[in-house]
């Protein structure tokens, strides 16, 4: 008895066990994502609200959003869009709403020769979406992968990790260009965890293997490491390496100023990154169904409806059938399967699932004697399971 007793309770801790493994696998494939909020406003600098200057900040603005929604930093200055180019000579029939905004002292913040004021400006989401696609160009929602950087700076011997809570004028430089690029920016906090995980030698020769290691506690969809150093000319050299969709992409840069060789590196991240998540306008939209598993409540199936309809690049969500505890949902997007299945990929409500078929229900009499024995299937494009 006593060992029958031993042997249930063993029974139960492998259980619980194997569930605990099998619970922390499925969240450590979560990767973290951002719905940047304010994807169409961005700010600028002026020294008055003169009506000319006005036109050339809105100008300047609608060119900046261009580059942050397209993920694509020639798209102001190329010849190859001249629709382009009138649009942001006509910057003012983008702005949905603008004010002006005063400036209040920072010594954090170096103000700009003879500009005290800001001019915010909110540009219409529909309208700026539609130039793009009307001239084939990507659109990047308003869902980013989170990035991690590790960098290394190195002056002059003296090297310093940058974490989230670093002094380092490098660190805002980071921040402020990422928020231009609308790229969700993670700086590791270089607690013990990180610290016991790796050193800044590790950052500085560039030891992938220990690198995201260290890196799969932030869950990012992408890492960044960095090396900048300073030459003893007094320029600044960085060598950056991304790694990103199972790729690893190196490039070198040099500058008279650190900014110059930080910049650079948001920015090839930020097209790498829309390389990806975008989507090319199409003239037609195309329609998938969406099959959701474990919605066993009316709340549940609200909660599957508004998500589907955040979606980057989703026109609409119909619900195409009902059973029990699943439902499909019929999408019309211009980004096709591959766009959905990376936009819902960045999220924390679905996980995919195997794919397979749902007979298509009929009434009593439709069907013949041939048809019951060999029912038509409903095969989803996609198929998720809900995250409780």
């Amino acid at each position: 008895m006593h060992n029958s007793k031993n042997n249930r309770f063993q029974y139960i801790v492998r259980f619980f066990s194997l569930f605990i493994l099998v619970f922390s696998s499925a969240l450590s494939s979560i990767t973290q994502a951002d719905v940047i909020k304010d994807l169409y406003e961005t700010r600028v600098w002026v020294a008055s609200q003169d009506k000319k200057e006005r036109s050339e900040a809105l100008q300047q603005a609608f060119m900046e959003i261009l580059v942050r929604v397209s993920g694509r930093v020639d798209i102001a200055q190329s010849t190859d869009y001249p629709e382009i180019q009138t649009a942001i000579e006509m910057a003012t029939r983008y702005a949905q709403q603008y004010r002006y905004l005063k400036y209040k002292p920072n010594k954090k913040i170096k103000l700009p020769k003879d500009k005290k004021l800001i001019l915010w400006v909110r540009f219409d989401e529909a309208a700026v979406s539609g130039l793009l696609r009307k001239n084939n160009i990507p659109v990047w929602g308003s869902t980013r992968p989170a990035t991690l950087v590790w960098l290394v700076i190195d002056n002059r011997g003296t090297r310093e990790l940058i974490g989230n809570n670093s002094q380092h004028t490098a660190r805002a430089t980071l921040i402020r260009q990422a928020r231009h690029r609308g790229v969700p920016l993670r700086l590791p906090l270089l607690d013990l965890k990180d610290r016991s995980a790796l050193r800044t030698s590790d950052v500085w020769g560039n030891f992938e293997s220990t690198i995201m290691k260290a890196s799969q506690r932030y869950q990012t969809e992408a890492v960044l490491v960095g090396r900048v150093f300073q030459s003893y000319s007094g320029h600044w050299n960085a060598r950056w390496s991304l790694y990103a969709d199972s790729r690893r992409t190196d490039y070198s840069l040099s500058g008279s100023s650190i900014e110059e060789v930080l910049r650079p590196g948001i920015d090839s991240t930020a097209e790498a990154l829309a390389s990806r998540y975008a989507s090319v306008g199409q003239s037609e939209t195309s329609a998938i169904l969406i099959q959701v598993k474990d919605i066993k409540s009316f709340s549940d199936f609200n909660r599957v409806t508004k998500y589907l309809k955040k979606l980057s690049n989703v026109n609409s969500v119909q619900p195409f059938q009902l059973a029990e505890n699943t439902a499909i949902f019929r999408l019309t997007t211009p980004s096709g399967r591959l766009g959905v299945s990376r936009a819902v990929a960045l999220g924390h409500t679905l996980v995919t699932e195997q794919v397979t078929t749902v007979p298509i229900p009929k009434l009593p009499g439709e069907e013949s004697a041939e048809e019951s024995n060999t029912p038509k299937p409903i095969v989803p494009d996609l198929i998720y399971r809900l995250i409780p």
